[in-house]
């Protein structure tokens, strides 16, 4: 069972489907933030600017996790991730992904409750 939390709506009991319909929403506005929250712990977050993504992994609230990175990517923000709080967050480019691995590490997610294999995922809880 899901709980998804996109932008200022929470839907409780969230079905995949639901899920990644709100994903493909986000990715067409160009933002958004959206958390996925199995309730086995697994959490998987995710703030859309424009072209990338800040993609967090968690095993449960107030772990580190990990975050996807783009390891060729500059140490500057190309883009800005508007939170559902109104703040504005710049990640540099090296600390996000291209939006189009969102749909595949939302989809192995869903699947697998973990991260997906296809980008390189920085270990938070040692830095």
């Amino acid at each position: 069972m899901w709980v998804m939390r996109a932008d200022r709506v929470t839907v409780k009991e969230a079905s995949p489907e639901r899920v990644m319909t709100a994903i493909r929403e986000a990715l067409s506005a160009g933002k958004g933030e959206i958390w996925i929250e199995h309730v086995q712990g697994p959490i998987l977050a995710i703030a859309i600017g424009g072209n990338r993504a800040m993609v967090m992994c968690m095993a449960e609230v107030g772990d580190a996790g990990y975050h996807a990175i783009d390891a060729g990517a500059s140490l500057v923000s190309s883009e800005e991730y508007l939170l559902t709080n109104g703040q504005v967050d710049r990640y540099a480019d090296r600390d996000t992904v291209e939006v189009g691995h969102v749909m595949p590490i939302v989809t192995h997610f869903l699947a697998t409750l973990d991260r997906w294999p296809g980008v390189t995922w920085n270990d938070d809880n040692t830095t």
